[in-house]
């Protein structure tokens, strides 16, 4: 039961974006115990209202209070608070486990301890569904949409919020989880929590709300019972007007050509379909979500393998690939249009010519004139809301953005236009124009075949309608028989319950996708080496032999760990090295034979100082100045090693010969600093996997803006990721007292590519998110393997590049084709 007393409350609240207003004094509030309904079109500013809410966003003016306090930008305050919101496009850390991320997505005061994570988030699950289909171990990215929104919705649950906000939370979900949604929604409420419900489906949000507020252009259009409006009414305040609603004319019937047709067409999720689409008509494909009409569709577009007779304009034809469809006039408009529609960092030019550059193309060189003209017509023509063509599309509505996509598909001038999903996640102004566009491009001739879960827009688009069931087509409906009620009538007499979706991967491609193939490859990599160099020259696996691999491979580890630590987070250092010659040469000035023991002291203590400030200058040069990594560490390693060269400008200064004595023990035939380098490999194992700093250093580069959604802090994470990455350097820099002995500047250079080299053979991703120190401590010892076997097979210096970059490019494109099999499972 619903009381007067607000859990959110915001008054006056604007925001503006550069030469954008989003927002404009927005007064909005929850009760306790109610589902208040916001609904606007896509860019009415109700993502951004509820950004604001949740802490994500700054707003430029008004006030925030969840539960009495006010809170302004900080998503960790807000989550402790009682506010959880689940995104449209789910905020979740796709390198990080199902389980890691319920894990990050929760309180500090509520997650439990990582020893039996596992287990936690397997009983989370089940607390949804008894028959959930979700590993807690499988990573998100191998996860389908409605999976990864029943991650969301789960790990928002958990928290127990006083205020939940779920925006667009039913566009990737079935029928029976939608109803569980509504039943946990009442529950919520029930407890005297309240929920925002954000969604573009007017009748779903009458169904479940007890008010609504109406947001048009960031401005609000009143608060309203939720009931004492009919959809009409609604519909009017959400685009200033009467709204036409109805569907464009169909097609009239007549003779025309068949352009595609398949006989017997079978692949993953479909087998047996027969179907035939004609010029200047649009085939609707309907059923239950994944039984098989969505496969089929992806399997025409050449995204998967399908096998069977295919026509087109009546000549046989083959699709092995999605460039190999495109070329014979098949174009796709995909159905998840932030994961496969769009290149969010490129401009509304970029994404509209990308599809057909060829258009632009004069004398083999791209026509800006041309481009330029082209994207300005499609701006027109599909009446596009952007100052110009140059604006970043992630920064349109996604109405707009699919207008884009959709422009960008037509201008291929496709025979054949497959259509996923053509209004998912739009509002209901965009919708009107997108289903003109798509019945203009059918009379103009093109055969449409359209896919959507939305069994009104199926009907009111369709010519004829096919009913997928269990992968194959049960029944088809054309001329009057196409109408809503039949199709439904259609899919549930043909399918009683929902088939759950299951991925055919293969173990063994899943097992590569995960974090122990590296592991696993590089051992058997070592193994086979050392048998084969061990077998040709015996000395090789003698004691002397080994304990100097292992000696050179434990600098080269420990210099790797602190790679590894910072390409976490995206990062990487180019300084490693000349760090590494700089602690060297200030050893060399302090740490000598017969030095009082004052000066030894300030020479350890410098030791440590010097290789953190350099982490901290290449911190500041990334995060204040925004230089990419790379650009920034390559100046600091120029940098640093004009220091090193100014204090040493020829090797000198004999480090303390007891010093280089006890860096040189050994217990038996192992070294005391390869000991080290494997117990520090072990340690910094456990924080990654089972500490919130490494969860957090991964979560935060598998995908920042979920990490700091998550209450990440990514400004002091990486300080801690670039700080610790040259204090690793450091500390390698001291095993190598004893194999140096002089203060050399140009001792450490080589270990900046080596130690890059070691952390991707062992597993580490260039993108962030992935990686392992037992990983990086295996491609050291193999990298200092590859080296000394070079010498005792008695091969030429080139064979160490020939080895060490096949294993390199196995290693990447053994992970890179296990993660497109996972994607595409």
């Amino acid at each position: 039961m619903q009381s007067e007393k607000l859990l959110l409350e915001m008054q006056g609240v604007s925001k503006h974006f550069p030469g954008v207003r989003a927002l404009h004094e927005i007064t909005f509030d929850v009760r306790a115990g109610e589902v208040h309904g916001l609904v606007g079109e896509n860019g009415a500013g109700k993502s951004t209202l509820m950004g604001v809410a949740s802490g994500a966003l700054q707003a430029t003016e008004g006030t925030v209070r969840i539960d009495g306090t006010e809170v302004s930008a900080d998503p960790d305050l807000a989550r402790e608070l009682g506010l959880a919101i689940v995104r449209q496009e789910p905020a979740l850390m796709p390198d990080l486990s199902v389980a890691e991320n319920l894990y990050l997505g929760l309180p500090h005061a509520r997650r439990p301890s990582l020893s039996g994570l596992n287990d936690w988030a397997r009983k989370l699950l089940l607390h949804w569904s008894d028959d959930v289909s979700i590993d807690p171990r499988d990573h998100i990215t191998t996860l389908n949409p409605e999976q990864r929104f029943i991650v969301e919705i789960v790990k928002a649950l958990e928290c127990e919020p006083k205020v939940l906000v779920l925006d667009e939370p039913t566009e990737h979900l079935a029928t029976e989880d939608v109803k569980r949604l509504f039943d946990r929604v009442r529950k919520v409420t029930a407890r005297g929590a309240s929920v925002v419900y954000i969604s573009h489906r007017i009748r779903e949000v009458q169904a479940i709300a007890d008010r609504l507020t109406v947001l048009r252009d960031g401005e609000g259009q009143g608060t309203y019972p939720a009931r004492e409006l009919n959809e009409d009414q609604i519909v009017s305040l959400i685009v200033g007007g009467d709204l036409d609603r109805t569907f464009p004319d169909k097609a009239t019937p007549g003779h025309h050509e068949t352009v595609l047709a398949t006989q017997e067409f079978s692949g993953p999720g479909f087998s047996n379909v027969s179907l035939q689409v004609r010029a200047g008509e649009i085939l609707g494909l309907a059923g239950i979500d994944a039984n098989g009409q969505r496969e089929f569709m992806r399997a025409l577009a050449g995204i998967h393998r399908g096998h069977g007779h295919l026509t087109l304009s009546g000549k046989d034809i083959q699709i092995r690939s999605s460039q190999g469809a495109k070329a014979l006039g098949i174009s796709y408009l995909p159905g998840d249009r932030h994961r496969e529609g769009i290149f969010p960092e490129l401009s509304i030019r970029e994404n509209f010519s990308i599809r057909s550059a060829h258009e632009d193309t004069r004398l083999g060189l791209v026509s800006s004139r041309v481009e330029q003209g082209r994207t300005r017509e499609a701006i027109r023509q599909f009446a596009v809301k952007t100052p110009n063509g140059e604006t970043p599309i992630q920064s349109l509505s996604g109405g707009n953005q699919q207008k884009v996509v959709l422009s960008s598909v037509l201008a291929m001038k496709p025979k054949v236009l497959l259509v996923d999903e053509p209004t998912q996640g739009v509002d209901v102004g965009a919708r009107a124009e997108i289903y003109r566009v798509i019945r203009e491009a059918a009379r103009a001739g093109v055969a449409v075949i359209l896919v959507s879960s939305d069994q009104q827009e199926v009907a009111g688009l369709s010519d004829h309608v096919a009913i997928f069931s269990r992968g194959r087509v049960v029944e088809m409906l054309t001329g009057d028989r196409v109408t809503e009620d039949n199709i439904t009538a259609s899919v549930l007499k043909s399918t009683e319950q929902r088939d759950k979706h299951h991925k055919s991967l293969g173990a063994f491609w899943k097992w590569a996708a995960g974090n122990s193939a590296p592991l696993i490859m590089v051992g058997l990599a070592i193994a086979l080496l050392g048998a084969v160099a061990g077998a040709w020259n015996p000395y090789y696996l003698s004691p002397r032999s080994l304990s100097n691999m292992m000696t050179l491979a434990a600098t080269l580890a420990i210099v790797a760990y602190g790679q590894q630590f910072l390409m976490l987070v995206s990062g990487i250092d180019l300084s490693v090295g000349p760090t590494m010659g700089l602690v060297q040469v200030v050893a060399s000035f302090f740490l000598l034979s017969g030095a009082a023991g004052g000066d030894q002291a300030l020479g350890w203590m410098l030791v440590l100082v010097v290789a953190a400030v350099v982490g901290f200058v290449n911190w500041l040069l990334v995060e204040g100045l925004r230089l990419h990594p790379m650009v920034a560490t390559l100046a600091t390693f120029m940098a640093v090693q004009a220091v090193s060269l100014f204090l040493r400008p020829v090797p000198g200064g004999m480090l303390d010969g007891q010093l280089m004595n006890a860096l040189n023990t050994k217990v038996g035939i192992v070294p005391v600093t390869f000991i080290a380098a494997v117990v520090l490999a072990l340690v910094m194992e456990y924080v990654l996997f089972r500490r919130s700093l490494g969860v957090s250093m991964r979560g935060l580069g598998s995908r920042q803006e979920a990490a700091r959604t998550a209450g990440i802090r990514p400004v002091m994470v990486r300080l801690i990721a670039y700080v610790g990455c040259s204090i690793f350097a450091g500390l390698a820099a001291i095993t190598m007292f004893a194999q140096v002995g002089i203060g050399d500047p140009r001792a450490g250079i080589s270990y900046t590519l080596g130690s890059i080299a070691a952390v991707v053979i062992g597993g580490a991703s260039l993108f962030g998110g992935r990686g392992s120190f037992i990983g990086a401590l295996l491609g050291a010892i193999f990298i200092t393997q590859v080296n000394s076997v070079t010498v005792f097979l008695r091969l030429s210096q080139e064979w160490q590049q020939y080895l060490l970059g096949f294993l390199i490019l196995a290693s990447v494109a053994l992970y890179s084709k296990s993660r497109e099999k996972v994607v595409q499972a």
